[in-house]
């Protein structure tokens, strides 16, 4: 059997936290996929903190995700709900007199990533922000990985405190029977990189298998799309 055959359709980017990294791993999991003769379509269904420009509202990460993904898709099509306050995306609709409602506003953009997938295209998702904060009025962001069936990839800093939040949020996914592709270990410009630094790669090696039923590869990521190789089939 063809390795592509046996891959995912696709991935939801979920994160243990805001601003840790799920944009520049989608990004790079995009590129990944281009250099593998693949297609990606990219989606960040909701984006708060959009700023203003030429009286549209821009998306920083939308944007990002487009250009990454080689510019297939609209913009609209890649991050169609975008709203102005850098806050959770529920409370930042309600502070311009919007609701959100998942089954409403995003269950069908889900659909239609999804819709007439050919077997050279793979869909990224990327959550707003952690992946227990809100989504929607009536949902939080695991949703996204909840609804599509497709396996998650939990991004987490590299730094100290890391590996309660992580834990818990592998835990969480399996409580709710969603697949973990990988535990992402993002190592920001701003971490301490030091001798003291802890090595939470191989804390979170120890310590997954005793927590979860299906332990996943623990990658460490340092802005080279090449480590997320082992993501692919037949990749190792």
């Amino acid at each position: 059997m063809n390795t592509r055959d046996q891959e995912p359709r696709g991935w939801v980017v979920l994160a243990t936290d805001t601003g840790v990294g799920k944009t520049v791993v989608s990004c790079a999991l995009a590129r990944l996929l281009i250099d593998r003769g693949l297609l990606p379509r990219v989606r960040k269904p909701v984006e708060t903190g959009c700023e203003v420009h030429d009286g549209e509202r821009q998306p920083a990460d939308g944007i990002a995700l487009r250009k990454a993904a080689g510019g297939r898709e609209s913009l609209e099509t890649v991050c169609p709900i975008r709203y102005l306050t850098p806050v959770a995306a529920p409370e930042a609709a309600r502070r311009e007199r919007e609701t959100l409602q998942f089954k409403r506003d995003l269950a069908p953009i889900l659909d239609q990533a999804l819709a007439d997938l050919s077997t050279e295209e793979r869909v990224i998702i990327e959550s707003a922000g952690g992946l227990l904060s809100p989504l929607a009025d009536d949902a939080l962001n695991v949703r996204l990985a909840e609804y599509t069936h497709l396996p998650a990839i939990l991004v987490t800093p590299d730094r100290l405190g890391t590996l309660s939040s992580t834990l818990a949020a592998a835990e969480s996914l399996e409580r709710r029977g969603i697949p973990l592709a990988a535990v992402i270990l993002n190592r920001r410009p701003q971490d301490p990189s030091d001798d003291d630094a802890p090595d939470n790669h191989a804390s979170l090696v120890e310590w997954l298998p005793r927590l979860v039923a299906h332990p996943p590869p623990v990658l460490r990521f340092d802005h080279d799309h090449q480590c997320l190789a082992p993501l692919l089939r037949g990749d190792t």
